[in-house]
């Protein structure tokens, strides 16, 4: 089999460039690419997508458009071993390549079917998650044929939400610098996939290296020391919800939020382009750090990036400079990730089910975790739901967790069919509540309390008590716009006791749920 590298390998001094060596690597979990910004003899950039344990590798002279009108020339190159990935710097005169390199975009790709046979067969359909490039593309080869044998592909932004005119907007020129750059110098501001508002043309100064400092400084805001770029992007057309305004959202709302989110995973739904554009959820660090995020021992999710944490109100709004909208915890803290300390039940209803039966349906699961002897607490969920956590003591498995949730479901979905549905699936839960215990698995997650939610009008998820639930009519009773209100005039915490409150699951409650017969059978 023929080394895939020697190309590369063939073609450098090792003792003369900065470039790796490296060599064929096993993939990770998944798979990256990167953009490089390579000024050499012409200025060009080089994109690069991992497959089969290298770095296929285009030149693509006038570097990625978001315009799908534009099909930009991408030369097929030599393969680049994985420690490519990250590589800036000089090589030097008279090398290959001589010039600059500058990682001018990185972040992991998703191919649409298999990457090695369809990059075989010439045809490569994808999403990108990066930095500065997002969404569906396409590379493709042609029959032309270029100098020393070199395919000829080219690079194809699909239709979708992030696609772009070129007359309205060139990323090149907007984002020219490197997305490493702030983090060797210590500055934790990173760019967001092309800031500017999708509904206007960017300022002319967005257009160039040589913007006027006045012009740029109206188009940041510094909150909790994190420069908040572009605050006039609309984050939700329906409440005119802005990028500062959701930055200043989580800065009111810290003392609130950050006690449920300290010392364990916290997971981002980040909507850069707003909540009509495209969203991702990131639950790792990348090499692109967000300010004020801590990152957590790796050993926690093996075979994965860290896992991240926020600690504070800096990384609340670091998080929502990168486009954050929904902050989503883990359900056990991360000294004991093993050992769960909450259960929840999910109340997910028909999306036709009146309200009044929403609220009936969570009276009725109180009522049998009261008679199990299990105190609970209530929470909207910010969308269309109800959220019901039971904390609980240190001591059970998530597998234990997961099966008693899973027996309370069951049971009331047997005892109560009309109303309840256990079974995941739109056609089990035809004017019913579907009660999604999945929740409970392993490292499994919930909407963080007082988190925003990526819905029209920016719903919260805010907790409850149990006496209020009459006076509300629906999940998203408090919003964005709302919610502060709510806590200048709350005369008590709802959930004050939630933190002194820790239960086990017992023998006796297992025998009633039939739990242990189930399993002895």
């Amino acid at each position: 089999m023929p080394d895939k590298l020697s190309a590369y390998h063939a073609k450098r001094n090792f003792r003369l460039t900065p470039e790796p060596a490296g060599e064929i690597a096993m993939p990770g979990e998944r798979l990256r690419f990167v953009v490089q910004k390579h000024d050499a003899r012409r200025l060009h950039y080089d994109f690069r997508l991992e497959i089969g344990g290298t770095l296929k590798s285009w030149a693509i002279p006038k570097g990625p458009s978001l315009d799908p009108a534009d099909k930009r020339l991408a030369v097929h190159v030599e393969d680049h071993p994985l420690g490519y990935i990250d590589f800036e710097g000089d090589i030097p005169e008279r090398q290959y390549g001589a010039g600059r390199v500058e990682v001018w975009d990185i972040g992991h790709w998703e191919p649409q079917g298999d990457p090695q046979r369809d990059y075989e067969a010439g045809k490569l359909k994808f999403r990108l998650d990066g930095e500065k490039l997002q969404g569906g593309w396409t590379l493709v080869r042609t029959r032309l044929g270029g100098s020393g044998g070199k395919e000829q592909w080219l690079l194809i932004k699909e239709r979708d939400g992030v696609a772009r005119s070129a007359q309205e907007y060139d990323i090149t020129e907007a984002l020219p610098d490197s997305v490493l750059q702030d983090v060797r110098s210590g500055n934790s501001r990173r760019h967001a996939p092309h800031e500017t508002p999708a509904r206007s043309k960017p300022a002319p100064a967005a257009r160039t290296r040589k913007a006027s400092p006045r012009k740029e400084e109206k188009r940041r805001e510094r909150i909790e020391d994190v420069d908040i770029t572009h605050p006039d992007r609309v984050m939700d057309t329906e409440s005119g919800a802005t990028k500062l305004d959701v930055a200043r959202y989580y800065q009111r709302v810290a003392p609130c939020l950050l006690p449920f989110l300290r010392k364990r995973p916290v997971y981002l739904l980040r909507c850069p382009e707003g909540i009509a554009g495209e969203h991702f959820f990131q639950k790792h660090i990348n090499r692109l750090a967000i300010a004020g995020i801590r990152k957590l021992d790796p050993s926690l999710d093996p075979g994965h990036g860290p896992l991240m944490a926020i600690e504070d109100a800096h990384a609340l709004v670091g998080a929502a400079q990168m486009g954050t909208v929904e902050l989503h915890a883990c359900n056990a803290a991360a000294d004991r990730i093993d050992r769960p300390d909450c259960m929840v039940f999910d109340l997910d209803p028909d999306p036709g089910l009146p309200w009044a039966r929403v609220a009936e349906g969570a009276r009725l699961v109180k009522a049998l975790l009261d008679e199990l002897g299990l105190a609970s607490f209530l929470k909207t969920s910010g969308g269309k739901g109800l959220h019901i956590v039971v904390p609980l003591s240190r001591r059970h498995a998530w597998d234990d967790v997961t099966a008693f949730s899973q027996a309370v479901a069951e049971q009331l979905a047997s005892t109560q069919p009309e109303l309840f549905s256990a079974k995941m699936g739109e056609q089990n839960r035809v004017r019913k509540i579907f009660i999604d215990y999945m929740r409970n698995r392993r490292h499994a997650s919930t909407v963080a309390l007082y988190s925003l939610r990526a819905r029209p009008g920016l719903g919260v998820a805010v907790p409850i008590g149990w006496d209020e639930l009459d006076s509300i009519g629906g999940a998203a009773e408090w919003t964005i716009r709302t919610l502060p209100a709510r806590l200048d005039t709350l005369k008590s915490d709802p959930w004050q006791d939630y933190f002194g409150t820790r239960q086990n699951l017992t023998a006796a409650m297992k025998d009633r749920l039939g739990i242990r017969k189930t399993r002895a059978a």
